[in-house]
């Protein structure tokens, strides 16, 4: 038993001097956070080898337990039951054939004899100092604290200036645009539409999640983008003389031919493709731009898309399907966040989008 204790211990020291020395190297993240980089700091090999042995021997100490032969206290028992000469004749033989003699008279024991036995052996057998063990763990904890008391307070010192930052990070996160233009390098400028509260953080996330991630081949045809919040977009949608609800839907972003421009809305509380909506309506830009001056609309207007659209119609769902302008941002949108789902539902329409794109 006493073995077991030992080798259970030493694994505990093995797993805890293994879990804070490469505390590191189980890292999830490349780049480790304030928090982290103060525990890497203060775990050098020789406070990870004191806290290991502590917890180790503070393992080992509450699980010590004095062992004791009950059997020897047992046989001792049954002794002093038996008559002068069966104890004498018992003497004389070898341990193994005395035990198997204690053994026969211990199982004709009535069932009184059976208690007091019991009784006696729990009275004789060697009990554990309960508080000179209290002592040694309450020592080993006190060891333990001394030990980490620089690394816990180096921890809550990092972990309130941490809270601090993220704090300021907050506040500046919802601070309210003021800023009615935004110029970002390599991205048309950014129009906060008057009348429209929108966080600074929000517009941050939109622009680095779902602008900035577009080709910039459909960047470049666009000047400007209007932003506004959802509860005034239906307003700006019929300011700007366009229907914002029919039978397929209302309205979510659109593109202006007048100024190279497109209107988007932005609502951080619903989810949708955000990023496929402001593909689409770039492609829409882009399709302006392809017109040689006798049609409005370059390739949508083509011949061999025409074709496509009449074959192929329902492949991009209802609102593709109203027109071939549709079928067409609706194809791009779709060619640049999901090129395997347009090559699995056509491979006609994916052909033509990649000879035109050429970004796979």
């Amino acid at each position: 038993m006493s073995k077991n204790k030992m080798m259970f211990s030493m694994i505990v020291f093995v797993v805890v001097f293994s879990l804070m020395y490469g505390y590191q190297n189980m890292l999830v993240k490349p780049n480790p956070s304030v928090l982290d980089q103060v525990l890497i700091n203060a775990f050098s090999f020789e406070l990870c080898f004191t806290v290991a042995i502590l917890i180790a021997l503070f393992v080992y100490v509450l699980l010590y337990r004095k062992e004791d032969d009950l059997d020897c206290y047992r046989f001792e028992y049954i002794r002093n039951q038996l008559s002068d000469e069966e104890a004498s004749r018992i003497d004389g033989l070898s341990e193994e054939e005395r035990r198997v003699a204690y053994e026969i008279h211990f199982n004709d024991f009535t069932y009184q004899q059976l208690l007091e036995c019991t009784n006696y052996v729990n009275q004789k057998k060697v009990k554990t100092n309960k508080f000179a063990k209290l002592g040694f763990l309450s020592a080993i904890v006190l060891a333990l604290t001394i030990v980490l008391n620089p690394t816990y307070s180096d921890y809550v010192l990092a972990k309130e200036q941490y809270n601090e930052v993220l704090r300021q990070q907050e506040k500046a996160y919802n601070q309210i645009v003021e800023e009615e233009y935004l110029y970002y390098e390599g991205l048309p400028t950014i129009h906060i539409i008057p009348g429209n509260s929108l966080k600074v953080g929000d517009v941050q996330k939109y622009v680095d999640q779902y602008i900035r991630t577009q080709p910039q081949f459909l960047l470049s045809n666009c000047q400007i983008i209007h932003i506004c919040d959802p509860s005034n977009f239906e307003s700006i949608v019929t300011s700007s003389g366009m229907t914002y609800s029919d039978e397929l839907g209302t309205v979510y972003a659109y593109a202006s031919f007048y100024d190279d421009s497109i209107t988007l809305q932005i609502d951080p509380n619903v989810y949708m493709n955000q990023k496929s909506a402001v593909t689409h309506e770039l492609t829409h830009l882009f399709d302006y731009v392809s017109g040689n001056g006798y049609v409005v609309h370059g390739i949508s207007d083509s011949a061999e898309w025409q074709y496509l659209y009449q074959t192929y119609t329902s492949s991009l769902g209802e609102y593709g399907a109203s027109d071939p302008v549709e079928f067409f941002a609706e194809a791009g949108a779709m060619y640049v966040n999901n090129p395997k789902e347009l090559m699995w539902i056509n491979m006609d329409i994916y052909n033509f989008m990649n000879r035109i794109y050429q970004m796979y």
